[in-house]
């Protein structure tokens, strides 16, 4: 009897010693058992060799159950910081860094919006903080509950569960508080205990939908508005003539290219905002905050763009001229800065989606190229390939007006102006139309077959 007491004590012992202090804080020793780990990418252990964690971090409570132990690292000259959250993202959550100033700071991120308020560092205790060849660790204990805390700070224990937050952020303030976490973020996909041992799993929903986001952006602007831009452009006055179902053929092919434009980037813009769950700051860092700002001016163009062509003056009428000069002002603008926004989301050194080939950049770039000087051959052709003596002129450029050209004298269509279909253009469209297709499908793929680490 005796002995089965005394074994019994040495093995409570030993369980005892392992749930308060782990021999290797920083690896996977003792993860899903004696403590709970959240780390990217998933099952990596510790922060060198072929395994190697981003970021990690992992607590488990102590003897007492009073109090939770935490060990955090990553590979940052900022920050490294766990967040327990009573929402999914950031708002409502109180923030603890480990920062390269060898400090531990503890924050709280206000519930509406994305603002982190400094907070004193209450109820923490033994803490321990290094940084070494751009690798921030440390160590620390947290009271899980405080009598005289105030609201932001989140009672643990018992059967209180919180979502989970890690970031990491190369940028602390002057005060050595920690800014916007421009390395990486991650957030686990449900509550969970912080005074017992747990299982987290990353919340991919975001991820998703912000592939979602960016391969229907790729595919409305450079898939369909590109393309429909192009045939008004440069084949209205070749194509007056040709109708399908009584309608002009030009025109069909525009106006069902602009509005697939229009109804993808709706799509899109509503699935960031349900990603984000917020309106992205200045503090996100400049690149998305400028994507941001830019996508939001590109939506309100769009929009314009639709009301316009829904009120457009009437062929022939006088205010027309002004209607066809802003429709496609507002058109190219909009194109423009769309390209430009997915440059800023691809962008190689800060991308949105770092899974995502560099490729699809490059062949985003070999596509602008292409189209500009597909856009100047439809220009500068006509001019080369003259006509001869009774040849109709090649007029390349659209009409200010919307009506088939008239004779001055006779008020009749004048057959000449609206032959002017050669036979290079048709060409033409069909290669810029290949390469439209290929590069559309092949970027919004390699967007799509990302995988969040």
């Amino acid at each position: 009897m005796k002995a089965a007491i005394v074994i019994a004590l040495t093995f409570a012992s030993l369980i005892g010693c392992t749930i308060s202090q782990i021999n290797n804080p920083y690896s996977s020793e003792g993860c899903g058992k004696v403590r709970t780990c959240f780390s990217k990418p998933p099952d990596c252990d510790g922060p060198t060799g072929s395994d190697a964690c981003e970021m990690f971090a992992s607590w488990w409570p102590s003897n007492d159950n009073e109090s939770t132990h935490f060990a955090l690292f990553g590979h940052s000259r900022g920050y490294i910081a766990v967040g327990i959250s009573k929402s999914m993202g950031m708002p409502d959550t109180d923030v603890y860094a480990c920062t390269s100033l060898n400090a531990v700071k503890r924050s709280y991120n206000i519930p509406n919006g994305k603002f982190n308020e400094p907070k004193t560092l209450i109820g923490v205790s033994d803490e321990t903080v290094t940084f070494d060849d751009n690798i921030v660790k440390c160590q620390f204990r947290r009271q899980q509950s405080l009598e005289n805390g105030d609201d932001t700070y989140f009672n643990l224990s018992g059967d209180h569960l919180y979502y989970s937050l890690i970031a990491l952020g190369n940028n602390l303030g002057n005060d050595g508080t920690i800014t916007i976490h421009d390395i990486d973020k991650q957030s686990s996909d449900k509550p969970v205990s912080f005074s017992s041992v747990d299982k987290v799993d990353t919340d991919v929903t975001a991820y998703k939908l912000t592939k979602a986001h960016a391969a229907l952006m790729i595919i409305a602007w450079i898939g369909f508005a590109a393309p429909g831009i192009t045939v008004a452009r440069y084949f209205k006055p070749a194509w007056e003539k040709k109708t399908a179902c009584g309608e002009k053929v030009w025109f069909a092919i525009h106006r069902f290219d602009m509005t697939t434009a229009f109804l993808l980037a709706c799509a899109a813009f509503v699935l960031i905002f349900v990603a984000e769950r917020d309106y992205v700051g200045p503090s996100e860092g400049t690149t998305r905050f400028l994507h941001a700002i830019f996508g939001t001016t590109i939506m309100g163009l769009a929009i314009l763009n639709v009301i316009m062509a829904i009120f457009r003056p009437h062929p022939g009428t006088q205010r027309r001229i002004y209607y066809n000069i802003a429709h496609r002002s507002v058109g190219l603008l909009a194109l423009t800065l769309s390209v430009v926004t997915i440059f800023l989301g691809l962008n190689i050194k800060d991308p949105f989606l770092p899974n995502v080939s560099e490729t699809a950049f490059w062949v985003l770039v070999g596509f602008v190229g292409f189209h500009l000087l597909t856009w100047l051959s439809f220009e500068v052709l006509p001019i080369m390939i003259k006509p001869k003596k009774d040849d109709p002129p090649l007029v390349e450029a659209a009409p200010e007006s919307d009506d088939l050209p008239l004779d001055k004298e006779t008020g009749s269509v004048n057959e000449d102006e609206t032959d002017q279909d050669p036979l290079y253009k048709r060409v033409l469209l069909n290669v810029y139309s290949l390469v439209v297709i290929f590069t559309s499908t092949w970027v919004a793929t390699m967007v799509i077959i990302s995988k969040q680490d």
